[in-house]
């Protein structure tokens, strides 16, 4: 009797500690997702020859451009400007637009933010090109 009351004890205790090791998980009490953070912060950089005056992005399939995201007046050719996302935005692929003097504008599609870091500009045998970094 006293072997099969221990046993009964030892199996308890092994079922017990089974269980606790098996609810473990994560002891973090927020909220967040395990979901894999993107960055779309990119830098634009101006090789065009031609002085841009607006940067305009949104995500690729919105009918809008938003606000001007150029922090300074302007972003003269062989200069640079960094866009920094919120960190809230969660889309990969986006449009940019860019505007000069006149208001003429150049747009670029379907860039995937999430794996370019670097956008310049220039202007080849009359028209508009990006490279991407």
């Amino acid at each position: 009797m006293k072997k099969m009351k221990f046993f009964s004890i030892l199996m308890v205790f092994a079922l017990s500690l089974f269980i606790f090791t098996g609810c473990g998980g994560s002891s973090s009490s927020d909220d967040s997702d395990d979901a894999t953070v993107y960055s779309q912060d990119f830098t634009i950089v101006n090789d065009t020859g031609i002085e841009i005056y607006a940067i305009y992005v949104s995500p690729t399939g919105e009918a809008s451009w938003g606000d001007d995201l150029l922090t300074t007046d302007t972003l003269p050719t062989g200069s640079s400007t960094d866009i920094v996302f919120d960190t809230e935005v969660e889309e990969q692929y986006w449009d940019l637009m860019v505007a000069d003097s006149a208001g003429t504008t150049v747009e670029w599609s379907n860039i995937d933010l999430f794996s370019v870091s670097e956008i310049t500009l220039k202007i080849e045998n009359g028209n508009p090109t990006a490279t991407f970094k």
